[in-house]
Parts: C-alpha cells; sequence; structure tokens
C-alpha cells in the first residue's frame, strides 16, 4: 500500500472515531509507527481534511495534540427520492446538515423531468446558503427501488416508468465536478443510524423502512451487506401467502399487504363498507385516503384503524421474525412515513418477531424505532458519500478527495 492509500486510512480512522485521536490512538488502530502516523497526520492538516482540536491528559510526558475531522473541509448535496415526494439536503463533511427541504414530487413522470426539480432545489439551496458549486465534495442518491451500486444505475424499480438503467450519476455530472453516488434509499438509511445514529456501537443489524413499500437495509459485522449486484435486503416482495396483487407483477408480496399503499387502499376499503365511521368521513372530506388518515384514526381511537395497523405489523413482524433467524441481529430499527404512525405498529411488529423467532436468535434482542427518523436518509447519504471519496482514494491514490 503507498503512501496516500495509507493517508486515507488514517483520514478513515479519524473520522470514525467518536472523539478527538491522539497520534498514539491512530498507531494503535491503524497498526502504523508513531513517525508514519506524523507524517500522515502533517499531510492530512495541511490538505484541511483533520484539525488540531485539543489537548489531552498527559500520561507522564508531554500532553498529546488530539485530532479531528475538520468538518468545513466541504460540502455533500445528499438527496432522498421516494415514489411521492424527494429531500435534499445539504451536509458538512462530519454528516451535520445544514439544510434541507422536502416537497412532493412525481417519480412516474420520468426521471428526467423529475432530476431536473431536484437539480432545481439543490441549485436554489446553495445558493440560499452562500455555498458556491465548487465546494461540493460529491453528491449522494438514496433511490426507492434496486439499484446496482457499482453503477448507480436502476434495475427495474417497479411503479417507476422510465428508470430501469437510467444514468443518474451523468444526470449529475452536467451540472457539478464531483462523483454522484446512488444507492437503494434503505442501505443509505441504515448506514446513517449505523454511522451516526448508534455511533457504531451496534455491528449487527437490520432497518426496516416502511413507506409506501417496505424494504431493509443490512448492516453485518459493522458493514452494510448488499449481496452481489446490490438488491439484498428486497424483503417487500417477499411471499406472505395471501392471493393480493402488487404492483410488481407478482401476488401476496409483502408490500402489498402492509405498505402505506396497501394500508391506505384497505382503509379506503373499510370506509366505502361502512366499517368505519372516521374513515368515511375523511373519505367523503378527501375523495381518498392515506396512510396519515389511518394515523389520525389512531389519534382519535377509531377502532378500524386500530387493527387496520395492528393486522399490517403483524404480517411484518411475521417476515421479520424469519430474518432475524437468519441473520441473528442484535437490533432492528423501525423508519419509514409509515412508521411514524406510532406505537401500536411497533408493538405489532415485536409481537410478531417474539412470537414466530427462536428463543436464541432474540435473546439480545431490541426492536426501536429509528433514532435519525426523517433525517435518517439524508443523514446516511451524506456518509454514505464521505465514505465512498475516502474508500476511491484507498483504492486509487491518485483520486483527490478536495478538488485543487
Amino acid at each position: 500500500m503507498n503512501l496516500a492509500s495509507m493517508t486515507a486510512q488514517v483520514l478513515q480512522v479519524i473520522r470514525r472515531a467518536c472523539r478527538p485521536l491522539s497520534k498514539t490512538d491512530i498507531a494503535s488502530a491503524t497498526g502504523l509507527s508513531l513517525s508514519a502516523v506524523s507524517e500522515h497526520v502533517e499531510r492530512l492538516t495541511s490538505e484541511k481534511l483533520i484539525l488540531g482540536a485539543s489537548v489531552g491528559m498527559s500520561s507522564g510526558g508531554r500532553k498529546p495534540k488530539l485530532y479531528t475531522l475538520n468538518e468545513k473541509a466541504g460540502w455533500i448535496v445528499a438527496v432522498e427520492l421516494g415514489t411521492a415526494s424527494v429531500r435534499v439536503g445539504i451536509s458538512d463533511f462530519d454528516c451535520k446538515i445544514l439544510d434541507y427541504k422536502s416537497t412532493p414530487m412525481v417519480m412516474n413522470e420520468g426521471p428526467k423531468k423529475t432530476l431536473t426539480r431536484v437539480h432545481e432545489l439543490v441549485e436554489g439551496m446553495l445558493d440560499a446558503n452562500g455555498i458556491e458549486k465548487r465546494n461540493v465534495m460529491g453528491i449522494g442518491i438514496g433511490f426507492p427501488g434496486p439499484v446496482e451500486f457499482a453503477t448507480g444505475l436502476p434495475v427495474s424499480p417497479p411503479i417507476m416508468p422510465g428508470w430501469d438503467q437510467y444514468p443518474i450519476r451523468e444526470f449529475w455530472a452536467q451540472y457539478f465536478d464531483c462523483p454522484c453516488y446512488v444507492d437503494n434509499d434503505v442501505n443509505i438509511m441504515a448506514v446513517g443510524e449505523h454511522a451516526k445514529g448508534l455511533n457504531f456501537q451496534v455491528d449487527n443489524l437490520i432497518y426496516i423502512k416502511i413507506g409506501t413499500g417496505i424494504g431493509a437495509g443490512i448492516i453485518v459485522d459493522g458493514k452494510l451487506y448488499r449481496g452481489i449486484n446490490g438488491s439484498a435486503g428486497d424483503i417487500g416482495h417477499i411471499d406472505v401467502g395471501l392471493k393480493v396483487d402488487c404492483w410488481c407483477g407478482n401476488r401476496g408480496c409483502l408490500e402489498a399487504l402492509a405498505g402505506g399503499k396497501a394500508i391506505a387502499a384497505r382503509a379506503k376499503q373499510l370506509a366505502q363498507e361502512g366499517k368505519s365511521d372516521f374513515l368515511r368521513d375523511r373519505l367523503k372530506l378527501q375523495g381518498d385516503l392515506t396512510a396519515k388518515d389511518v394515523g389520525l384514526g389512531l389519534q382519535s381511537l377509531d377502532s378500524a384503524s386500530i387493527e387496520l395497523i395492528r393486522e399490517s405489523g403483524d404480517t411484518i413482524g411475521r417476515v421479520l421474525a424469519s430474518l432475524v433467524n437468519f441473520t441473528n441481529p442484535s437490533l432492528v430499527l423501525i423508519g419509514g412515513g409509515v412508521a411514524e404512525l406510532g406505537d401500536i405498529l411497533l408493538a405489532s411488529i415485536r409481537q410478531g418477531v417474539y412470537r414466530r423467532s427462536l428463543p436464541l436468535a432474540t435473546r439480545n434482542l431490541a426492536i426501536n424505532q429509528s433514532s435519525l427518523g426523517k433525517m435518517a436518509g439524508l443523514i446516511g447519504g451524506a456518509y454514505m458519500t464521505i465514505d465512498q471519496l475516502i474508500s476511491s482514494r484507498i483504492d486509487a491514490p491518485e483520486t483527490a478527495i478536495i478538488k485543487s
């Protein structure tokens, strides 16, 4: 390994630490000599990627200088695409979100029209915050469907005509002179939770996003598991045995029974059948229903809404129980728009998992709400982007993190 690659590895160690590090700390973590660490630290300091943060406690000699990431080294654009909305954010080099916006967006309008609107949002946000485009280090995009991570290309995403194999990276290359990375939205949420929500304290976890669809991000031994082509975690299309048509073309898929779109459809059916006065009144007022209306039903103690969410949670719990038996994580996090409906859904998922999982698999298992909530995608997109920028320098040392 050459000098530049080792310097990038030192940067990764400093970046992943939850506290400022001394040169001795860095040497211990990397296996490098103190003289080698000094050389890499000097180089990173000169490139303004790290800073001398403070002076540590003495162990008998001179007090050591401590180093930390320079969060002002540059900016990251994070984009979380959804089937009906988009969230755009700007983060610093330590994944702190400076500014963000969320707006409705119809993905089935096609990629060019959608991404053009997203680009306009990004440009407006950069201008509003006085950030020059040349100071943007990278762009991270979470996509609501299967993505081949190596190429950044969407692969046959359901209910998203025109997006299959669309070159998202090349679209952004028209406007920004920096790398663009694209991954499945649930993967970047899992990465965000692991790195910034949990500070790397949990090495085996599953992040479940329950939105219009349902997906899972899997962290194994501290690393995101994508599978051979990037489709790992696509649990929304696991067959749960009921003959309900799914928009993917199959029948009985989990998200066709328990995703946000399915919950809304079932709520509408209950309203039309006269099984819920609350949902009937909402339907009459609006002409249609969403999962949010069911959430309002929960707050109003509408019995039909409560039972609907309990059934959905139990169905998700049954599938999740199989994942828990197979991967044996120590933590499951539940996130996404539908997950914000509250404790009834979470309790039903827990009950489904604990009832159907093996005792050994659940002995040290916790099932909690996402700690980052709505920000998981943006924080995860920023973290994934910075991680790839540094990793690319390790793999290709001539690659600069900061453009000269």
